[in-house]
């Protein structure tokens, strides 16, 4: 279907029949989200899109109504709170955009001068040949052959390594999974939905286990009272909290992209996350 992809630029009626393709994303490339994996800041949908901040900041300006029906929205207070402790943002800022998949797959849309808008506008529309011309660099190792054994084996190597680090067996697996895709620039999400975790037990911030004593007690008298429980202790040179060999049986390691707007690019680090059981252990 031969359709100039302009046609999406001006008819909304054609943008939304089309805004639930949200998988054409990562077909054209890796898409990096919070770790919530259902959101994106400005400057993560600003980095996949290779405009400016400002650019995405005008077009929202622009299509306010219409990104707020896809649920894009500015959070603050006890939600904005989540991504402070995963250390996503400073924390002092006072609020955020989240952008969630439909409202970025819309911005591709409306997002006239970038090649890779361009490319997601040819993949809704079907014209594939016509999206490797304007965007050859991003459409090439989403539609070149793909060595199956060779992301077979890469996959399992990044397995290994985030169980060499603690992660648990599905933990492991889903990082490995999403690190594969973004290097091969290959679709595994079908994959990643059959992935059980070996331990499916709810995890807590020490905000959280905090906030669920009684009486409530601050995230710092948490983390003294495992300390003192001999389940993580203080690393100076990396100035955070790691786990002993006796917290990692109530604690799950888990992996938290943070996204460095400065630099451009996103890095990987590695939550504490407590399971509930660990109140007994830490109040006993």
């Amino acid at each position: 279907m031969d359709v100039n992809t302009d046609l999406l630029l001006e008819v909304r009626e054609l943008r939304d029949r089309l805004v639930d393709k949200t998988d054409v994303l990562e077909k054209v490339k890796a898409l990096t989200l919070l770790p919530d994996d259902l959101h994106a800041t400005i400057d993560m949908v600003a980095s996949y899109y290779e405009v400016s901040r400002k650019a995405i900041e005008s077009l929202i300006v622009d299509h306010r109504d219409e990104l707020e029906s896809e649920g894009l929205r500015t959070i603050s207070g006890k939600e904005l709170s989540f991504f402070k402790e995963e250390g996503v943002i400073s924390k002092n800022t006072p609020s955020l955009v989240i952008i969630p998949r439909r409202a970025i797959l819309r911005i591709g849309m409306l997002l006239r001068d970038s090649h890779v808008a361009k490319a997601v506008r040819s993949y809704l529309l079907n014209v594939e040949e016509d999206a490797r011309v304007e965007a050859p660099q991003v459409i090439d190792r989403a539609v070149k052959r793909i060595s199956w054994r060779e992301v077979y084996s890469t996959v399992n190597y990044k397995k290994k390594l985030g169980k060499l680090i603690g992660l648990s067996n599905g933990t492991a697996t889903l990082l490995a999974l999403s690190h594969t895709e973004r290097e091969f620039g290959v679709d595994l999400s079908e994959y990643k939905r059959h992935v059980r975790d070996d331990d499916l037990e709810e995890t807590f911030s020490p905000t959280e286990l905090g906030k669920r004593m009684s009486p409530p007690v601050s995230a710092q008298r948490v983390n003294r009272m495992l300390a003192d429980a001999g389940l993580q202790q203080w690393d100076e040179k990396a100035k955070s909290w790691v786990l002993t060999d006796a917290g990692k049986l109530y604690a799950k390691l888990l992996p938290v992209e943070v996204f460095h707007p400065d630099k451009n690019v996103s890095t990987t680090k590695y939550a504490v996350r407590w399971k509930f059981s660990v109140l007994q252990k830490i109040t006993n």
